[in-house]
């Protein structure tokens, strides 16, 4: 008793310490109700419209089911509320202790809530209404009351908030606004965390590894970075379309981390690691390929199949992700992309975690590398943005379309006009194309990014693919085999691209001619980088498609080849050389078995045949010829073990030979090398170290003497080339003032001579047509002189149109020269402007050579320390080595015993344990068929005394029916006697009826009245009911008698009557309809019964 009130006392203020609001107990039988009640009354309301509809089994289960189904529809609803709930408070408690660490980040941008904080007016919809005269926060809520609108993205709820909010609205309004509430948090959480990480990627082990800090490098970002991006966030926002709209701020948020974290994906899968290759750091690019394998699996949204999925898979060729899998079998695509554990949360809290193990194993200087290239990679989506467009995939193929039409089109004209053509078109293009904004547009911004860096993450699993195809190799890994993939990528597929690229945009003389290895390619101006990609895939798609025809033909002809040989071969040898996978390269011949042919033939010895197409062979020829079927498949596969166990055993001897003896090698050489390396590495170290000194300080006056004639040339470059400038920029700028102005003349005298041409071709067409009406004499002259003069109105207006046309072109040639003269003086200042910048970075490597220089000498200082401590180190190993060469000696010997001693007992181990599990394997077939034969007699005793229950069941039955058949057939006859009793008793009272009136002579009837009333007077005893016997109706009888007439019955045969009263006739009916029908199908049925068993008796 005192423990149960100890345990209770403990418990009571265990719930005190940890009290919980009610919102956090769910009981799901009281969920249940409100669903349960409405499928009731559906139930009922559609019971009482369906009406006779109901009768019907098939439209009851249909009702049933449909009401089923919508039941547990409307609890899932409900249920999942819960669910959600659950998820945006993990969020945001993660969210909580991530700001932890960053203080001022959450003090600027962040807004919490406190537990069961009241809310305003202010804190809805009319919270965001600004006011120029007051100032007011922002509402302390995410959405609105009713889940429509955006309110405070930064607003951080606590827990009892979130237990209650949209508990107002219905289920399908509350389950949206909790939706778009946990998508937002979640692509809030994700980009916070990101950042966060991205901000501690550049810390120092040595001060994170023993105590916790709170300060961050600033080459990757560090605070001000993250404020910098979560202020660029609200900014975006709030060009959004419509900023307070939850789906397109989620839509937003959700692009913007996919972009993310797809730029981070490519800069360590691709930009690293190709950048650590080709600078032959191979150990920073072997740690990357390491780590990265499940950290970039696990920060992606590929999928991931379940530990209970093994078993049970997506059906083939379907995946998990696709939509036709999700509804064809949704549960098993939810189990095969939802990772190893579907049903608990996403582990989004290890972001962190797994970014850090991405570059976990780099050095200091290998991060600077690897900072470099992420900021690469996001300088690259910029040049994207500034040179593409949303629709240039899109429209990839119909511009394909159109230079083939248009190289059709031009081969017959001149060379002259193309490129003048080709570059038109170009300026127009690049006039077209305007840069998107990432704050103005950012929905469009980052879906061209996504598409992009998708594109870019697809063209490298191909070109890795087509590299190894090249190479032969099964990973590029190496500098050597990369740089022979760079090279051959170059010339095969990247420089036909571009070579086609710039032939589209009009620059094909730029790739004209044999292309250098060391040369870089440059894109033509005017090219996006998402065209130059979508291009190179192309190319890579087709040459895969090839090479997957090529290998298909060589394969169908490799086997056609093979079974036209083995088919064109006689020998009685099996065909193993089309059974042979590509990895056998061994030979062997196996004598093809004739069991089959053998068989038949000693069937066909004892068989006779009979009229048509049968055969008749007799019991013992069949058992005889399968005995022996038998016997040659049991030699068979003896045959077979005993030679599989000798190729076994000997292969594993020759394996262990071999074993043995490259031990003895290894053993022997690294005794040797030891006995050499012991006497020679003092000396190797002692002239390295003479010789590495004497190189340093060659090197270091050799480095001063460079040093100074680098600057002294600089200086001397720099001289001739400001002197070379400022003489040639004078005559450069009046050479430009004298083209435009020659230009510009001889525009305006192409447009002079044509307005001169054009007049006099006027004048002349005006005389000829004076001349011709002049000379015209017909009658129907005048109306083609009043077409002629309609023309030349018509001509006379078109003259002053081009006119116009010609002064306008005029102002446009001068408005061109004036943009020509200052594009050319913004060129001056720009080239200026470099030219100081050229001079300060001059500067500062000067200040890097002198420190460069110093640090030199530092090292120097510090060698010759370490080569002093190197040769008492040396002086050390040698009396080491002296002491372990005499126990190697005595170890070895040792050894050599031990390994002969084991071998041997291995060897007859193994032959032993074979012979045991021969044995083993007979005696489990013998014990397993005596088991069979066992199994077998108890199921036989089974079944007979099965039979045996049945048969007398089936007796007892027959004697059960029989009797009630004798009793129903007993009952009738009494109903029979007792219906003559009361006829007997109506004819009395009609005689006694008859005395009373006059006389008649005696009938037939009245006679056996008379009879049968002195019999039954005789025969009644006064006992009731009276003794039983035939009816005078006997004849009548409905059911034939099955059984004999017993001999001692005392039955009463009576002739029918042929008269009968009204009153005999109504009873007799009555009682004939009152008796039930008899079973002629019963009886019918156990003489059948009788019969069978009569037979299984025989």
């Amino acid at each position: 008793m005192t423990s149960s009130v100890v345990f209770a006392s403990k418990l009571k203020t265990g719930m005190e310490r940890h009290k919980r609001s009610p919102e956090a107990f769910v009981s799901l039988q009281l969920e249940k109700v409100p669903s349960r009640d409405v499928m009731l009354n559906e139930y009922l309301t559609k019971k009482q419209g369906m009406g006779t509809l109901m009768k019907s089994n098939d439209e009851v289960e249909k009702l049933k089911r449909n009401l089923i189904s919508n039941f547990c529809v409307r609890f899932q609803r409900r249920i999942s509320q819960y669910s959600l709930r659950g998820q945006i408070i993990a969020y945001l408690n993660s969210t909580m202790t991530l700001l932890e660490e960053f203080p001022t980040t959450r003090k600027t941008h962040f807004l919490f809530g406190l537990p069961n904080e009241k809310k305003t007016d202010k804190d809805d919809k009319k919270g965001l209404k600004t006011d120029p005269r007051t100032v007011h926060k922002r509402p302390k809520r995410i959405l609105s009351a009713d889940g429509t609108a955006l309110l405070n993205l930064w607003f951080v709820p606590h827990h009892s908030e979130v237990l209650i909010m949209y508990k107002t609205l219905d289920d399908d309004s509350c389950l949206r606004a909790l939706r778009l509430t946990l998508q937002i948090v979640a692509a809030l959480h994700d980009i916070l965390q990101y950042l966060c990480t991205y901000s501690k990627l550049g810390s120092s082990h040595a001060r994170m590894g023993s105590k916790r800090m709170e300060f961050v490098t600033a080459d990757w970002g560090g605070t001000e970075g993250i404020s910098a991006e979560l202020l660029e966030i609200q900014r975006q926002i709030d060009n959004l379309e419509d900023p307070t709209s939850p789906q397109e701020v989620c839509e937003f948020l959700t692009l913007r981390r996919d972009v993310m974290f797809l730029e981070f994906d490519t800069s360590v899968r691709h930009s690293m690691c190709d950048t650590y290759l080709s600078t032959r750091n191979v150990k920073a690019y072997q740690s990357v390929t390491d780590n990265m394998h499940f950290a970039l699996a696990n920060l992606s949204n590929v999928q991931i199949p379940a530990v209970y999925s093994i078993y049970l898979p997506v059906p083939e060729p379907l995946e998990a992700r696709d939509l036709s899998a999700q509804t064809l079998v949704p549960w098993r695509a939810f189990l095969g992309r939802r990772g190893p554990f579907p049903t608990q949360f996403w582990e989004f809290r290890k972001i962190e975690y797994n970014m850090q193990l991405c570059l976990a194993g780099l050095r200091d200087v290998d991060r600077h590398v690897a900072n470099g290239e992420i900021l690469g990679v996001s300088l690259l989506m910029e040049d994207v943005l500034q040179t593409c467009q949303p629709d240039d995939l899109y429209n990839m193929d119909c511009e394909s379309d159109d230079e083939s039409t248009t190289d059709k089109n031009t081969k017959n004209k001149n060379d002259e006009k193309i490129p003048e053509e080709r570059e038109s078109i170009h300026s127009l293009s690049v006039v077209e194309k305007k840069p998107i904004s990432r704050s103005k547009e950012p929905i469009v911004a980052y879906g061209l990014l996504k598409k992009f860096l998708i594109l870019w993450k697809i063209l490298e699993v191909f070109k890795k693919d087509w590299g190894k195809r090249k190479l032969g190799a099964e990973e590029i890994n190496t500098t050597i085999l990369y740089k022979q993939y760079c090279k051959l990528y170059k010339v095969e597929i990247l420089y036909p691209v571009l070579k086609s690229i710039a032939r589209k945009y009009g620059k094909s003389d730029m790739y004209e001619g044999m292309i250098n290895e060391n040369e870089p390619l440059i894109a033509p101006v005017g090219t996006s980088e998402m065209e130059v990609r979508a291009k190179q895939l192309i190319r890579l798609l087709d040459s895969l498609e090839a090479h997957m025809i090529y290998e298909l033909r060589r394969k169908i002809t490799k086997e056609h080849t093979l079974v036209v040989s083995e088919r064109a071969r006689e020998e009685g040898n099996l065909p193993t050389d089309l059974w042979k996978k590509p990895v056998i390269n061994e030979r062997m011949t196996i004598a093809k078995p004739h069991i089959a042919e053998d068989f038949s033939r000693l069937l066909m010895a004892e068989a006779r045949s009979s009229e048509g197409d049968e055969i008749i062979i007799k019991r013992d020829a069949l058992n005889k010829s399968l005995s022996l079927l038998a016997n040659m498949v049991m030699q068979r596969e003896r045959s077979n073990f005993e030679s599989y166990s000798m190729y076994y055993e000997n292969l594993l001897r020759h394996h262990h030979q071999l074993l043995y003896q490259r031990e003895q090698e290894i053993k022997q050489l690294k005794d040797t090398s030891k006995n050499g390396s012991s006497s020679a590495f003092v000396d190797v170290q002692c002239q390295l170290a003479d010789r590495s000194h004497e190189l340093i300080l060659e090197i270091t006056a050799l480095r001063a003497k460079i040093a100074e004639m680098r600057e002294q040339a600089l200086t001397m470059e720099r001289d001739v080339r400001e002197s070379v400038k400022d003489e040639y920029n004078g005559l450069v700028q009046n050479l430009f003032s004298t083209c435009f102005t020659l230009k510009s003349r001889f525009d305006e005298f192409r447009k002079q001579l044509y307005d001169d041409m054009f007049t006099s071709v006027g004048d002349v067409r005006r005389e000829a047509v004076e001349t011709m009406s002049k000379l015209k004499s017909k009658p129907g002259g005048m109306e083609e002189e009043d077409a002629l003069q309609r023309n030349l109105r018509k001509t006379e207006e078109l003259r002053q149109i081009r006119h116009e046309n010609n002064s306008l072109n005029r102002l446009v040639m001068k408005m061109r020269t004036m943009n020509n003269w200052k594009r050319t003086h913004l060129k001056e200042y720009y080239e200026n402007m470099v030219y100081n910048l050229r001079q300060e970075a001059d500067r500062c490597k000067k200040d890097y050579l002198e420190i460069t220089m110093m640090a030199d000498e530092e090292v120097i200082l510090l060698r010759q320390q370490l080569i002093s401590l190197k040769k008492a180190l040396a002086n050390s190993e040698r009396e080491r080595e002296d002491i372990q060469k005499q126990q190697l000696k005595e170890m070895k010997s040792k050894k050599e015993l031990e390994h002969k001693a084991e071998q041997e007992a291995r060897s007859a181990k193994q032959l032993e344990q074979a012979r045991q599990a021969n044995l083993e394997r007979l005696v489990e077939e013998l014990e397993d068929k005596d088991v069979r034969l066992k199994v077998m007699s108890v199921e036989q005793e089974k079944n007979l005394k099965m039979n045996h229950i049945t048969q007398n069941k089936v007796r007892k039955d027959m004697g059960q029916m029989k009797k009630q058949l004798h009793h129903e057939r007993s009952m009738k006859l009494d109903a029979f006697q007792r219906v003559d009793e009361l006829q007997t008793q109506v004819y009395d009272y009609e005689t006694d009826f008859s005395h009373f009136l006059p006389s008649r002579p005696h009938t037939a009837g009245t006679m056996r009245s008379v009879k049968s009333r002195d019999r039954t007077s005789r025969a009644s005893t006064g006992i009731w009911p009276p003794p039983t016997g035939y009816p005078p109706n006997f004849n009548r009888s409905l059911t034939p008698d099955p059984w004999p007439k017993e001999p001692d019955s005392d039955r009463i045969i009576q002739r029918p009557k042929t008269v009968s009263g009204r009153l005999r006739s109504k009873i007799t009916d009555q009682l004939l309809y009152d008796v039930e029908p008899d079973r002629h199908e019963t009886i019918m049925q156990l003489q059948e019964m009788e019969k069978t068993q009569r037979l299984t008796q025989k």
